[in-house]
């Protein structure tokens, strides 16, 4: 499947824009209400805690001036028979509010534990919401993945960033071990083996890697890869690093690839291969993911309420591709995109500004910023700014 603009040309981006569009406006809808509450609950616990923390200042004051006033009379009178007075009156008062005190510091600790929890649920569902979209909506993203693997299966993280927002992703693969077979196909490495009977002599033999468990992987955008690969009894271990036509291919610490007379025997149009070989794989193998968590420069964007703001950044490289939809498109009102199948057949999908802006601005005013980002609203104007999509 093809996906272009009306003119034919294509789209930066090969994926069903219209749909993706779609989403960003469901998602913009749903967590923009939770980001608020969060907000509007931390200004009405803010305000509680800030009346009890008065009420306790209060009480300080008024014990500080009624001490000062009795130890003021009792200078001025100066006598001797007041002091036990003075004293009960003083100790009452401090027995008093003491006790008042730490009432009212038991209330502001109560806030304080329940509000922590609300946040952490409202928190959770702000990061649940996000999940489905965030691993494949971002647009120009870099991503870097780190697989771990083991007899029992494979999991991972991935990290994604664009425009100072950067965001992480738990992984979890089927349940079985991953090995070189699987990963990409059959691999064979050169290695120095004694052989002959009467006389040992050092030989190169090549060695077939494909039941070699792939005990770790980190890959990128940029196609950089780095394996380990490891026998069942872990006591042989390759490791395999690079990427574009330059790869480094290592026996424990030793350079394969560094030696001359081993060097020749190492296949290099296979290792270049798998970088198409590990798309694959994570295209058709990650059973389940979470997003656990999501930063704006470096700071938590759930915790800090900043993700109206990383909506912004998503919006900023789809405000790319509204706006040549327009410019290549025959109806300036609508947002159109074709799909042209291996067959050459075509078919258009379209979604109206009109549609756009009225579900946005349904959410507030974050709605109504996000339409004018995407340029859907009349007031909006869209810079030229083709060249944000990576």
């Amino acid at each position: 499947m093809k996906y272009i603009y009306q003119d034919s040309t294509e789209l930066p981006v090969q994926r069903d824009f219209i749909e993706d569009l779609k989403s960003l406006i469901d998602i913009t809808a749903r967590v923009i209400p939770l980001e608020n509450s969060i907000i509007e609950l931390k200004c009405k616990n803010k305000e509680a805690l800030h009346e009890l923390n008065n009420r306790i200042t209060g009480m300080d004051i008024f014990e500080e001036k009624l001490s000062s006033l009795i130890n003021k009379l009792l200078r001025d009178i100066g006598t001797e028979d007041l002091i036990s007075c003075t004293d009960a009156i003083l100790i009452t008062c401090s027995e008093n509010l003491g006790r008042k005190r730490e009432i009212l510091a038991i209330e502001s600790r109560k806030i304080e534990s329940g509000a922590a929890q609300e946040y952490q649920k409202v928190e959770s569902k702000v990061l649940e919401v996000l999940t489905p979209f965030l691993i494949s909506g971002i647009y120009g993203a870099e991503k870097r993945f780190e697989l771990s693997g083991s007899i029992n299966g494979v999991s991972g993280v991935m990290e994604g960033s664009v425009s100072g927002m950067q965001y992480y992703y738990r992984l979890w693969f089927t349940e079985e071990p991953l090995t070189v077979e699987r990963l990409i196909d059959s691999l064979s490495l050169p290695g120095w083996t004694r052989t002959g009977i009467l006389r040992k002599e050092e030989k190169i033999k090549m060695q077939d890697l494909s039941d070699f468990l792939v005990s770790s992987l980190e890959y990128d955008s940029e196609k950089n890869v780095r394996l380990i690969l490891e026998n069942k009894k872990a006591n042989r271990k390759f490791r395999i690093e690079g990427g574009g036509s330059n790869y480094f291919v290592y026996e424990d610490e030793r350079e394969i690839t560094a030696d001359k007379d081993l060097g020749a025997f190492v296949d290099m149009t296979t290792l270049v291969k798998i970088p198409e070989k590990i798309q694959n794989y994570l295209r058709e193998n990650i059973r389940t993911y979470t997003l656990s968590k999501v930063l704006l420069d470096e700071e938590d964007a759930v915790s800090t309420n900043q993700i109206f703001d990383c909506l912004k950044v998503i919006a900023e490289q789809y405000g790319v591709i509204v706006h040549e939809c327009l410019a290549k498109g025959h109806n300036k009102e609508e947002i159109t995109i074709k799909m042209e199948e291996a067959d050459g057949t075509r078919t258009e999908k379209y979604i109206s500004k009109a549609e756009m802006y009225t579900r946005l601005s349904d959410v507030g005013s974050e709605g109504v910023e996000i339409a004018e980002i995407l340029g859907v609203d009349s007031r909006a104007q869209i810079k030229d700014s083709k060249y944000l999509i990576v």
